[in-house]
Order: structure tokens, then C-alpha cells, then sequence
């Protein structure tokens, strides 16, 4: 009995394998677009590996070739296409770079990485600040499914920066549009106001970012509301306290609101933060730029104020001491460089919500 049991089991199990044999043949024959897309695709994965390789070690043209090809079995591989954008990015082919970002899109829409590289290339490679706009919105409208698994994975801090980015991308998107305005136009107010909003809503997500901060400062000045450029310039200051376009613009506001003692601190400020080799064109430059404001000052009346100040522009970083709120020459004591070059005018400018 027990070997009839098994003598059945045997013919059972040979006829399953059968009946299996013959469905995969005749799957090979109804679907062989299917198997067709399966083996292309696996092609391309083993040439996408071989140009993450070559992307990894900086050999782009191999990186290339192999992305090419990956590209050619398997076209929705986003990724290889993303990188394969890059890399015609650093090659300066910028065309061929949006198409590779838009194919990589065309597959993978939420791919927002990619996205940003898109308009960012569109903005201020190609000069299409409409589109870029457009794809910054999408960056900024997009809905990524966010997880939170504490101490393991947490991707809403990331989404939070990339609205931020984009935000601010389309800042400088904006800007753009302006300076092909005339100066003053109604349009070239209007888009610097739109540039203005797009910054504001940027430091919701990327609290205490110079570069925004820097950028409100400008927009504002451009606009002609120096009292909040004032602000951002200050805010600017102090997040990054050496920065030399920060001291800079800064200075040319505060002389425009005829502050020129105030201005004349930030002008040499500024030349402080720059090689004070005499052949430099840019330390000449912002010399002049300083003898011219304390001429002013000097007309003003306040020669005195002139010659009891020290000239801070004159003096090396070896040199300057800062101590108990005053500059002073002393070497043994020491100095806070990032103090010292703060904005001192937060008193002054105060932010309008």
C-alpha cells in the first residue's frame, strides 16, 4: 500500500512538473515582451552598476558610456539618468543635461533631487526662468510619503530642506526675471517683490541660512525699502561675520541712508576681510571707497570724529585687538574676530512682519 502511495506521488509530482514546463513555454510564447523587458532590464542594471563605479572614481566619460547603454535596455532606470545629467553638467552641456533630468522625471516624478537640478540648470545655465520656476513649484507642491522611525530614519527634516531650497531657487529665479526689466519698471518691481516673498518663505525652512538672509538684504535694497535690507544685511552679518559681500552691501546701504560713520565702520570691515596687498584691484578699490566716506563725514563737520578713530582698514589681523568694546592695539589681548565683525545695528533696523 505504502508503495502504491508513493508510485503516485511520484506520477503527481512529474505530471505538476510537467504541466509547470509547459505553462513557462507557452508564457514564453504569450508573453514574450515580458521576458524581453525582464532580460533588457537586468542588462541594465549591471551596466548602471558599471557606471555608479566610474561616476564613484571620477572616470565621467566611462561613467557615460556605461549610463548610455544602461539607458538603451532599461530607460526608466531615473537614477542613471539623474547622474548621467550631472555629469553633462560638469562637461558644461547643459542641453543634454535637462534631457537627461527630464527622462529621469518622465519615469520618476517625486524624484525631487533631480527636480532641483533641473532648475537650477534651467535658471542659471539656460536662462528659462519660467520653467525653472515651474519646477520649483513642483519641488515646493510635492507630497513625499514622510517617515519617522526615531533614532533610525526620519526623512521629514530632508523634505523640509528641500522646500527651503526651493524656495529660495525660485528667489533667485525671480531676481533674474527682474534684471531683465527696466530699472525701476512696474514688472521689474514686480518680480523683485515675488523674489522677496519666495526668500521670506525660504527661512520658514532653513532657519538662520546666510545666503537667504544675504539675498533679503539685496532684494530689499534693489526694491528701495532699506530699512528691512538694513535688517537682513545685519542678520547676514552676524550668521557669517566674515563674509566680505555681507560687510560690502551693507556699507553702500548705510551710505545711502546717509549713515556714513556707519558706513565707513562696514567699508573697512570689509577691507579687513580681503588681501591687503596694494596690486589688489579690490583692496584699492574699496580704499578709494573709504577715503571717499570720510571726506563726507569730514564735510559733515566731524573732522574729529575722523582723526580720533583708528583706522581700522590700516591695521593687520595680527594687530587689531578687540577687548572690553573697544580696538585697541595691545597684542596680548585677545581677539574675537567673529564679535568684532557682527553687526552692531540691531537697534537700528527693525524687522516689519
Amino acid at each position: 500500500m505504502e508503495f502504491i502511495i508513493k508510485l503516485l506521488k511520484l506520477k503527481i509530482t512529474k505530471y505538476i512538473m510537467i504541466l509547470i514546463m509547459i505553462g513557462f513555454v507557452a508564457s514564453l510564447f504569450f508573453a514574450k515582451d515580458f521576458y524581453l523587458r525582464q532580460y533588457h532590464k537586468c542588462i541594465g542594471f549591471y551596466f548602471v552598476h558599471k557606471g555608479d563605479v566610474s561616476y564613484r572614481n571620477k572616470k565621467y566619460q566611462k561613467a557615460v558610456d556605461y549610463y548610455r547603454t544602461a539607458l538603451y535596455h532599461y530607460p526608466g532606470h531615473s537614477r542613471a539618468s539623474c547622474n548621467l545629467g550631472n555629469i553633462y553638467v560638469s562637461f558644461e552641456n547643459y542641453y543634454d543635461a535637462v534631457s537627461a533630468y527630464e527622462n529621469a522625471l518622465k519615469y520618476s516624478p517625486d524624484y525631487m533631487i533631480c527636480r532641483m537640478d533641473l532648475g537650477i540648470i534651467l535658471s542659471e545655465k539656460l536662462v528659462d526662468y519660467d520653467k525653472a520656476i515651474q519646477e520649483y513649484g513642483k519641488v515646493i507642491n510635492s507630497h513625499p510619503f514622510l517617515i519617522n522611525i526615531p533614532f533610525i530614519y526620519d526623512n521629514k527634516t530632508n523634505a523640509n530642506i528641500n522646500k527651503g531650497i526651493a524656495y529660495y531657487n525660485m528667489g533667485l529665479a525671480y531676481r533674474g526675471k527682474a534684471v531683465y526689466m527696466s530699472d525701476k519698471s512696474a514688472a521689474s518691481l514686480k518680480y523683485l517683490r515675488q523674489a522677496r516673498d519666495s526668500y521670506k518663505k525660504a527661512l520658514n525652512y532653513l532657519k538662520n541660512d546666510f545666503d537667504t538672509n544675504y539675498n533679503l538684504g539685496l532684494t530689499n535694497q534693489l526694491i528701495g525699502d532699506y530699512q528691512q535690507a538694513g535688517v537682513y544685511y545685519c542678520k547676514a552679518v552676524n550668521i557669517n561675520p566674515e563674509s566680505f559681500e555681507a560687510h560690502y552691501n551693507f556699507a553702500l546701504l548705510l551710505r545711502s541712508m546717509h549713515l556714513n560713520k556707519e558706513a565707513l565702520s562696514e567699508f573697512e570691515k570689509a577691507a579687513m576681510l580681503i588681501n591687503s596687498d596694494l596690486k589688489n584691484e579690490k583692496y584699492k578699490y574699496i580704499y578709494g571707497i573709504i577715503n571717499e566716506t570720510k571726506r563726507r563725514i569730514i564735510n559733515e563737520g566731524e573732522y574729529d570724529y575722523i582723526k580720533k578713530r583708528v583706522d581700522l582698514s590700516a591695521l593687520s589681523d595680527d594687530e587689531i585687538q578687540y577687548y572690553k568694546g573697544k580696538v585697541i592695539l595691545d597684542k596680548q589681548k585677545d581677539i574675537n574676530k567673529k564679535e568684532f565683525f557682527k553687526c552692531g545695528y540691531d537697534k537700528q533696523f527693525k524687522e516689519i512682519k
